[in-house]
């Protein structure tokens, strides 16, 4: 079942997202001063496609997030695990950030008592791209290179992570909340070769907190 949904939806999101980000939409300017991602101006209430990613260009995104942890093979482990992660991010322009991640997931052993396996994905390389927004949603694509250091005496292994995912403000429920404070949903897959196809997609729930 995972071998089918994993692709599937991983290449679901790469197309819509390069789809929208390679059509031609009008757009409106934003002051380098104005703190985007929590504007209300007109356009932004409105649910039309604006090429507008709001990366906030030379300003750092930290992020944590939680949620499940799903092998995509058969590995001698268990099929769910929970996830834990952590990202710091600085904007280069309106559509990329470029920054580093660390990861963490743990799955259970097939094997009755011998225990369960755990991942640190460490990114130092890891870059997003936000091709605009639906009026105060804005969806993106993730990708990034690094190392899974797995216990269990699992060797480590390349990491490589392609995902996507969607930020919305917490002003837009909350008007008191902190300026700059995205509430964040994303899934990705990342690989891990190791003694065996350890791969894993994982679905995140949290924040993300633009400084």
């Amino acid at each position: 079942m995972y071998n089918n949904f994993t692709p599937s939806l991983l290449k679901g999101i790469l197309a819509m997202t390069l789809l929208l980000g390679m059509t031609p939409h009008p757009s409106h300017a934003h002051s380098p001063d104005d703190h985007s991602s929590d504007a209300h101006s007109s356009d932004a209430d409105d649910w039309h496609w604006v090429h507008d990613g709001m990366a906030e260009k030379g300003r750092i995104t930290g992020g944590f997030r939680v949620g499940p942890s799903f092998t995509t093979q058969d590995a001698g482990l268990s099929t769910a695990g929970p996830l834990i992660n952590f990202q710091g991010l600085y904007g280069l322009n309106n559509w990329f950030r470029i920054g580093m991640m660390l990861e963490w997931d743990n799955h259970g052993l097939d094997r009755p008592g011998s225990g369960s396996m755990s991942t640190i994905t460490v990114l130092p390389v890891n870059l997003e791209y936000r091709p605009g927004r639906f009026g105060n949603v804005i969806p993106y694509v993730t990708t990034g290179i690094g190392v899974n250091i797995n216990t269990k005496d699992v060797a480590d292994s390349f990491a490589w992570r392609i995902g996507g995912g969607l930020d919305y403000a917490l002003t837009n429920w909350f008007p008191g909340a902190p300026q700059g404070t995205m509430l964040n949903v994303e899934t990705a897959w990342k690989r891990n070769h190791a003694n065996g196809d350890a791969s894993t997609i994982g679905l995140l729930f949290g924040v993300r907190h633009t400084f």
